[in-house]
């Protein structure tokens, strides 16, 4: 299977956004295939991403078989009032055409009529199996960032320490439950709380009323204010400031379905950059922190607390859940192994 030209329906027109450049993009330049964007070309298939118009006449090309790529948890939505209340936006924005109905009713239609599903953790793939048989879990591939080691230079009590925080300005509400864990470790250390995030953020469908993301993160952090440092997105920033960061953490609003069966990418991400991570009992999070052999996850406040601490004094501690992780990391998660199975996710469609 050589040569492959493939029509796409991106996430981001430039296919720079990371469901793009870690997903389907990577493999096909690892692979020597051509991506194709104008659906009105003659293509081998077609892949099509969440952020698609499913009911455009594209995807209803004879014998050119459809693989939806659905990353994100929308066949699980926080309520009907919400659910139905995307789908109506993305018709009257002219993202989707077709009839309303709710956003994961369009989600699960395509899923049915497509010949392949492709998404980020086995907990989806549960629910997108009740409409097609032919679902495949495949998580990013996170060769733009370098495999650390993890730095012996873990900084003692009472000194300075940093705490790294990762994603999209969507999850920060999630580190605002656990604020009061930070503002108990801030009387015991000289903490800094550095954010890699995006400076500014859309409220609503990534396109309307734009925010600032510090206010929002001071919003969640009170008392915290003079600890917060944002530094905008780049594998380079990543990097730099995990490396002078002693512990990572992923904290989220398990109450929110798109949230809670969120993939484990991001404590992937970190075990890759050296960095002894903590994060919320995620589905996702909780079977990769028991297979890894760590002590990962946390169930409650008391949690955060105290393996926040053991983790900023026991640099064994810390090691030895970065040791694991990495172990984890080449046994489940190199290049190859990711993408071989696009190529069973393709090979599926293609006989």
């Amino acid at each position: 299977m050589t040569g492959l030209k493939i029509g796409y329906s991106p996430l981001s027109t430039n296919m720079k956004s990371a469901g793009d450049r870690r997903r389907l993009v990577f493999w096909a330049e690892a692979r020597g295939h051509s991506i194709v964007t104008d659906l009105t070309k003659k293509v081998d298939l077609l892949v099509v991403s969440e952020n698609s118009d499913f009911n455009s006449p594209a995807f209803n090309q004879e014998r050119i078989p459809i693989i939806f790529d659905l990353i994100d948890a929308y066949l699980s939505p926080l309520n009907r009032i919400d659910d139905l209340a995307r789908g109506v936006a993305k018709k009257i924005t002219g993202q989707i055409s077709g009839r309303i109905k709710p956003f994961s009713h369009h989600v699960r239609d395509f899923c049915k009529k497509s010949n392949a599903v492709v998404c980020s953790s086995v907990e989806q793939q549960e629910v997108i199996r009740n409409y097609n048989q032919n679902t495949h879990v495949i998580l990013d591939i996170h060769e733009e960032i370098p495999m650390s080691n993890f730095s012996s230079e873990h900084r003692k009590l009472f000194q300075s320490q940093h705490i790294l925080w990762e994603g999209l300005p969507a999850t920060v509400p999630g580190v605002g439950q656990i604020s009061s864990v930070l503002s108990n470790l801030a009387e015991t250390f000289d903490l800094h709380l550095d954010f890699i995030t995006n400076e500014r953020y859309f409220q609503y469908m990534n396109e309307f009323l734009e925010r600032d993301t510090l206010k929002l993160l001071k919003s969640n952090l009170a008392g915290l204010a003079n600890q917060i440092n944002i530094f905008p997105w780049s594998p380079e920033n990543l990097v730099a400031c995990a490396q002078a960061s002693s512990l990572a953490i992923i904290p989220i609003n398990l109450s929110i379905p798109m949230q809670r069966l969120k993939p484990e990418n991001r404590l992937l991400i970190m075990w890759r950059l050296g960095l002894p991570c903590l994060a919320s009992a995620s589905p996702a999070y909780s079977r990769v922190s028991l297979l890894a052999g760590t002590d990962a996850v946390c169930y409650d406040l008391e949690e955060w607390k105290l393996k926040s601490a053991r983790i900023l004094t026991d640099r064994d501690y810390a090691r030895l859940q970065v040791t694991n992780g990495q172990n984890y990391l080449h046994e489940n998660h190199s290049q190859s192994i990711i993408l071989n199975k696009w190529d069973r996710a393709i090979e599926s469609v293609m006989r």
